[in-house]
């Protein structure tokens, strides 16, 4: 029977750090020879998948911060999906209603699949009814193209009609799902809020990580750890809350266990996602991360040196099966796959580009 662990990354740390002392402790009681050979070079490997993993929870312990969400604010959340609002942010918007705050939950994209944007509907607003919301903060609208399609007409209307959602509403703070290469859909909101919104509108951005095919020693520690528990015999596996990309601080919003528990509730309204998943995997407190100034930034890393580029490289020279076991990755930005987003062929055809803030 596999142990799962979700998010608590020294519990990892601790059995690769036990799996390495077993085998040293073996290596000393066996006579010298091939079979303690053997076993030698497998503590050296387990000592340095400990090793790693000890680097990955510094890594953790720089970039996560705790942050504290005590003023009401007119808070709008962005998202294409019914759930990526609740996993991105249904923390903050159970606190900003309860601090007497205006919240707006504006969806982006429909569902494609016959009869399912009902559904969805309906599982959003009995999900943020949980949260003290009214029906009416919740608006449904179809503004992005189809999952696999280039529309840049489309785009430009996305853009104005965003534009028109904030004047109207005049946020004080906006939560967009992470420019991550995660999802072209996500990937296409936080580009566009980028084109859209000015200095002058005079409102926090944060951008939430959900998902993505990005590995980094150095910016994706928990994604390191769940790699790293692969090696544990194929009795642990490691479900990490969601990393940033580029290495700017994740800060976690500070929920009681009333609110967390919330929060899980309004996750296990999404039946027709796999509730039981959702809770169990996005059950932890918002991750946000502040909009960087002065960009545009084409793609969400280097492509051509990611883990990701590593992995669909050594498909084509290997068994798929087995290259997938070893080094499970997310084929590329859903919706283009293969690959991830590059806006510069979507931003010239649809004559957009990010605005620096």
């Amino acid at each position: 029977m596999k142990l799962r662990i979700y998010f608590r990354p020294a519990l990892v740390v601790l059995l690769l750090g036990a799996a390495a002392a077993a085998l040293w402790l073996a290596t000393l009681g066996l006579a010298p020879g091939l079979g303690a050979t053997a076993v030698a070079a497998f503590a050296v490997f387990y000592s340095a998948l400990f090793a790693f993993s000890g680097w990955a929870l510094w890594r953790i312990a720089v970039l996560e911060r705790w942050l504290a969400w005590d003023s009401p604010a007119r808070l709008l959340i962005l998202a294409p999906h019914e759930d990526d609002c609740v996993i991105c942010a249904g923390g903050l918007g159970l606190r900003n209603r309860r601090l007497g705050g205006a919240t707006r939950i504006v969806y982006l994209a429909r569902d494609e699949a016959p009869g399912l944007p009902q559904t969805r509907a309906e599982e959003a607003r009995a999900a943020w009814r949980v949260a003290g919301l009214e029906d009416g903060d919740l608006v449904f609208l179809d503004l992005l193209p189809p999952l696999r399609r280039r529309d840049p007409g489309k785009l430009r209307a996305a853009a104005a009609a965003l534009r028109g959602i904030v004047d109207e509403f005049k946020p004080t703070a906006i939560v967009v799902p992470m420019f991550e290469g995660g999802h072209v859909h996500h990937d296409m909101t936080a580009a566009l809020i980028g084109c859209v919104v000015t200095p002058e509108d005079r409102c926090e951005i944060f951008e939430a990580p959900e998902y993505g095919p990005y590995l980094s020693l150095w910016h994706t520690p928990h994604r390191l750890l769940g790699l790293l528990a692969r090696w544990l015999f194929g009795l642990v596996a490691y479900y990490g809350p969601a990393d940033g990309v580029d290495g700017r601080p994740v800060s976690k919003l500070r929920l009681d266990a009333h609110e967390l528990d919330t929060k899980r509730r309004m996750l296990a309204a999404f039946a027709s996602q796999n509730a039981p998943s959702l809770v169990a995997t996005r059950g932890y407190p918002d991750r946000l991360v502040r909009w960087r100034d002065a960009r545009p930034m084409h793609e969400p890393f280097d492509f051509a040196r990611s883990y990701l580029s590593f992995v669909l490289a050594a498909r084509r020279v290997l068994p798929r099966r087995l290259v997938d076991r070893l080094f499970p990755v997310q084929p590329g930005t859903v919706g283009r796959e293969e690959a991830i987003t590059d806006w510069r062929r979507e931003w010239e055809e649809a004559g957009q580009s990010p605005r620096r803030r």
